[in-house]
């Protein structure tokens, strides 16, 4: 076998990192690619379902958009905060119109962002450990949108004793403890038995404004000499600023 000369077998060994090199650089651009025909793959499904009116369904689309981490386009944006808000999943309904309005800041999304900003607060409600609990509204609001929204958050407070997200401005019972929702304001409301066994038997409400000011209410203790004293459990709650913006 005749020996080969060493700048042959160099360039064979350039050749062949060349090659190695171009399948590297190549693979991110085909998922690339794989992606974003998935992409709009999945905002021709949204399109479809919104046209019909299948909220479900453009939902489940719309998070299976977002996991491929592509760049989401104005009208799915759109889509999905109707869908959100049909389903009365108000906190994800206005994250998708901040980022609607960040890419087309028109009219209708302003309106909608300042009628949300206006009229809902940010809530968490917790039973820890999770249970079953009932949330309920005082008044059931007339506006079809805001009732869609504390329907949603009764469903999930009695399937799990949990609700992260944004409820009309009014007033709320959850496992008993009483709060209220306004508008730029968070609350935060926590059931256990660790709250009873500091002796509280009314939460502890810290409101706070846009400036951080906080005014406390609540926070009554159980007075141990009192044969009559309630046995219901313990509750913290906490609202600060609302991070809508």
């Amino acid at each position: 076998m005749p020996a080969r000369h060493p700048h042959v077998l160099i360039s064979l060994a350039l050749l062949f990192c060349l090659a190695l090199a171009g399948l590297m650089l190549s693979a991110p651009a085909n998922a690339k690619n794989e992606a974003q025909a998935e992409a709009d793959r999945l905002s021709d499904d949204i399109e479809k379902l919104a046209g019909r009116q299948i909220w479900a369904g453009v939902e489940r689309k719309y998070r299976e958009l977002e996991r491929l981490e592509t760049d989401i386009g104005f009208e799915e944006l759109m889509n999905g905060a109707t869908a959100a808000r049909e389903l009365g999943d108000v906190e994800h309904c206005y994250q998708r119109l901040k980022a609607a309005a960040k890419l087309r800041p028109s009219k209708d999304v302003v309106n909608w962002l300042w009628d949300i900003d206006n009229n809902y607060g940010h809530v968490e409600l917790l039973t820890v450990p999770s249970r079953s609990a009932e949330l309920a509204v005082n008044e059931m609001p007339f506006d079809p949108n805001q009732r869609k929204a504390v329907e949603a958050a009764v469903v999930s407070a009695s399937s799990d004793g949990i609700f992260v997200g944004m409820l009309p401005k009014g007033k709320y019972t959850f496992a008993s403890q009483s709060f209220e929702v306004q508008p730029g304001l968070a609350v935060r409301i926590e059931v256990s038995p660790r709250m009873r066994r500091q002796g509280l038997i009314t939460p502890v409400i810290i409101y706070r404004d846009e400036y951080g000011r906080a005014t406390v209410t609540g926070g009554k203790k159980q007075d141990s000499t009192d044969p009559g004293a309630p046995e219901d459990p313990g509750a913290s709650s906490q609202a600060s600023p609302n991070d809508q913006d």
